[in-house]
């Protein structure tokens, strides 16, 4: 048992006492602990708000504010006439990036000899399907796609497709270009050349430098303004990305911690890399450009890689005024700031003396703005109203959309190549109509529209010589005669048996060539007359059509009828109601070239009503489908045997009639065709079509005058020059005849069907719908071996066949058609 005594003298001893200020010491540095615990927890937080912030902001900036127009995605397929240069040329113009070592993600590709490798990003093909990200290796020869490989699953493809290109920007907002590039993609002098000028202590600064904030501080208040800035690139980063352009302290203060939290989110690199693809570096119209991978392309038609000493260092001085140093506006100022530029780099010993006075006083080839040119523009004009008049609910979208087309720039390009090269060609052969006027209505115009035979897309459009001297779309706006290019919906009426309720005609059927005069109620007789006013007698439905002869087209259309005609016409697609006169029979009926073009395209994909396709599908800002094409249906509008026929004689337009002009100039691929001049030749015409393209062309004056050119000398040599260009992108395909038509070797004098007898020079291979073909010989040549293929059928003894004068014709039209 303890002592009381004891333990009392225990309890009664006093605690050491504890030393004030170390215990203020010990509040002071938990408080502190506590204090880097929330600077720290705040610094990780703010880290991940300020990733996803920027994910966010990156994200926004590459979806346009504004609608899009979008061309016809490219498609590579084995024996397509591309070759390497095309394609990657292609790949930079759509925003992919030349990576130096390999394509490693989507947008990316490397180049070799005779070889690409891509990695894809997503595309929305022509057919509506969405094709998913994936690399592709490429194979070229002698200028052709040799191979197509899946690179990931190492196999081989039939065919792939790079998403589409932008052709223009609808509406009056600005919209961004920029080509990011991976840092490893810069050069090494521009990396340095950026840094020296703008930020030279980046590597070692947290952000913000106050050894610039203080030097530039100083020099403001020398010069009594302000000449220098002390931001950083951190603080440049993020005030393009996060903040406005107002000169302010509160904005330099948010700027400040801003670029604080990127630089606890992201590496110098990775900050750096995002600044080369971010900082603004020019204007060209409404297109503003960010980045030194747009910037090299815009400037220079170069990637980033290949920029020279000189070349990196006027990219760099442009950063602190994009404006007032473009090397393209202000060239003396941009090489003084180029100067500035090396002596900094000189200065930090990161280039030699020799490499700063030769890129100093190296000559720039400064490319002239293409991003601000807008392509295409009669169409994109036509794009817009076409968009303006859907309804809300086929576009199922008030916002922006992206206006998927067919229309494909290497197509457009040759259209408008061609009209230069045609109108330059007429005005040199014919001095009289060239006028040195600037008003578009004193000058000779022509206007080419191409489209898809087999869909009707439109692959190019071309409304006038020049969009910029007057933006009035002869495609879709001039209201002008056909000519004799009407004249095929007139045959086709007469060829096929469901569009005419009288009788079906076939190709040897006889039509007279001889003076005619018809009676007009209420008006005075009408002569027409042909070409030159010369007659030819009785001429068959061939020649009649090749050779465009007027007479025997206005007899026709007297035998079936102008109402048939008409209705025929706009069963195909011309728009009506169509005149119920016979002269519509030599295109009297005014048309725009569009709606001629719609009523060919009819006959271009054999009696099938197709219409050209301005809009294909309509995208979201992230390119999911809201309205497709495929909600189009067609119908078979005439018989397909008798479009074939009726092409097969076109054919012969182009070979030896009055489109022969074609041929002469170099075009060799099969086509069909037929010109058209009207009265007083005020306008040429042609339009032609192969099995997978049709395009027609008009010259003319605005103002109605006339040229005393034909559709033959103006038009026709416009569309050969056009599809000699376009021909090595078009499959090589022949007209292939349907079923339901034969051929068969007729005797050119009678109409009927050959046999030895008929003379070698008389006999010719026709074309006909099963049914009309004749089926009666000829009787008219006598069986004597001179005038015969081969030995007569008879045997000594017995009589030679008389021969017969009267001709047997066969069928209703040979017999009453003269």
């Amino acid at each position: 048992m303890p002592n009381k005594k004891t333990s009392k003298k225990r309890s009664s001893k006093k605690k050491p006492q504890k030393n004030p200020k170390l215990l203020r010491a010990g509040r002071y540095l938990r408080g502190l602990l506590g204090l880097f615990a929330c600077l720290a927890l705040l610094a990780v937080l703010g880290s991940f708000y300020m990733r996803a912030l920027v994910l966010e902001q990156m994200q926004s900036q590459s979806l346009s504010t504004s609608s899009l127009v979008l061309s016809r995605p490219l498609e590579l397929h084995r024996g397509a006439s591309l070759s390497a240069d095309d394609v990657s040329s292609y790949l930079r113009r759509v925003g992919y990036r030349q990576s130096q070592d390999s394509a490693h993600e989507p947008g990316a590709y490397t180049e070799s000899k005779n070889k690409l490798v891509v990695f894809l990003r997503e595309a929305v093909l022509p057919s509506g399907e969405l094709q998913q990200a994936y690399p592709l290796e490429v194979a070229f020869e002698n200028g052709s796609i040799a191979e197509l490989r899946h690179a990931k699953l190492e196999t081989s493809i039939d065919a792939a497709w790079i998403e589409p290109e932008v052709l223009s920007i609808l509406g009056n907002t600005e919209s961004r270009a920029s080509i990011p590039l991976s840092l490893r993609d810069y050069p090494d002098y521009l990396i340095q050349a950026v840094v020296a000028i703008e930020d030279e202590r980046f590597r070692s600064h947290f952000g913000v430098d106050p050894r610039a904030i203080l030097r530039a501080l100083y020099q403001n208040i020398r010069s009594g303004s302000v000449v220098q800035g002390g931001s950083t690139i951190t603080q440049q980063l993020a005030k393009n990305l996060f903040l406005s352009s107002e000169r302010s302290l509160s904005r330099k203060a948010k700027e400040a911690v801003a670029a604080l939290f990127l630089e606890t989110a992201y590496s110098k690199d990775q900050i750096l890399e995002m600044y080369l693809n971010e900082v603004f570096l020019g204007q060209e119209g409404r297109i503003a450009l960010h980045g030194f991978g747009e910037a090299a392309r815009a400037f220079f038609n170069k990637d980033a890689y290949e920029l020279s000493l000189a070349e990196a260092a006027t990219l760099a001085g442009i950063i602190k005024a994009p404006s007032s140093y473009s090397p393209r506006r202000h060239p003396e100022k941009a090489a003084a700031r180029r100067a500035v530029v090396l002596d900094k780099m000189r200065e930090l010993e990161l280039i030699t003396e020799k490499q700063r006075f030769e890129a100093a006083s190296a000559k720039l080839n400064i490319q002239p703005a293409k991003r601000s040119r807008r392509f295409a523009p009669y169409f994109v004009d036509y794009v817009r109203n076409q968009l303006a008049g859907l309804s809300s609910q086929a576009r199922r979208s008030s916002g922006p959309v992206h206006v998927l087309t067919g229309l494909d720039r290497f197509y457009q390009s040759c259209a408008e190549e061609a009209v230069d090269w045609g109108l330059k060609r007429i005005e040199k052969r014919y001095p009289r109509l060239k006028s040195s006027s600037k008003s578009a209505k004193q000058k000779l115009q022509a206007a080419v529209l191409s489209v898809s035979s087999i869909d009707g897309e439109i692959r190019a459009w071309v409304g006038g010589r020049s969009y910029e001297a007057s933006q009035f779309d002869r495609i879709s706006q001039a209201k002008r005669q056909p000519g004799s290019a009407f004249k095929p919906f007139i045959y086709l009426a007469a060829l096929d048996g469901d569009l005419n309720s009288y009788r079906t005609a076939r190709v040897s059927s006889t039509l007279a060539d001889e003076p005619l005069r018809i009676k007009i109620p209420g008006s005075e007789t009408w002569e027409p007359k042909n070409y030159k006013d010369e007659f030819r007698g009785d001429v068959t439905l061939r020649e009649a059509l090749s050779k465009s002869l007027n007479v025997p087209t206005v007899y026709l259309i007297q035998r079936i009828g102008t109402e048939t005609a008409a209705s025929a016409a706009e069963r195909l697609g011309i728009p009506g109601p169509l005149p119920r006169v016979p002269s519509i029979a030599l295109g009297s009926a005014e048309l725009t070239p569009l709606e001629l073009t719609t009523g060919y395209s009819t006959i271009a994909a054999g009696g099938r009503l197709t219409r050209p396709r301005a809009i294909t599908a309509l995208l979201d800002p992230e390119d999911r489908v809201i309205t497709w094409k495929s909600s189009i249906r067609e119908s078979q509008v005439a018989s397909e045997a008798a479009v074939y026929v009726l092409t097969n004689i076109l054919q012969s337009a182009v070979n030896s009639g009055t489109g022969k002009v074609v041929r002469a100039l170099g075009y060799e691929g099969p086509a069909a065709g037929k010109t058209g001049t009207t009265t007083a030749s005020r306008d040429a015409w042609f339009v032609g079509y192969t099995p997978t393209l049709l395009t027609s062309v008009w010259v003319g004056f605005d103002d109605n005058r006339e040229t005393k050119l034909t559709g033959g000398s103006a038009a026709a040599p416009i569309w050969a020059e056009y599809m000699k260009c376009v021909s090595a992108r078009e499959p090589q395909l022949d007209f292939i005849p349907p079923d339901n038509v034969v051929f068969r070797e007729i005797d050119l004098a009678t109409g009927l069907l050959a046999t030895n007898y008929c003379p070698r020079q008389n006999v010719v291979t026709e074309v006909y719908v099963k049914g009309t073909d004749p089926v009666t010989p000829c009787t008219l040549h006598s069986p004597e071996p001179s005038d015969s293929w081969s030995e007569p059928s008879w045997r000594p003894g017995r009589s030679k066949p008389e021969r017969r004068r009267k001709r047997d014709r066969g069928s209703f039209w040979d017999l009453f058609w003269r």
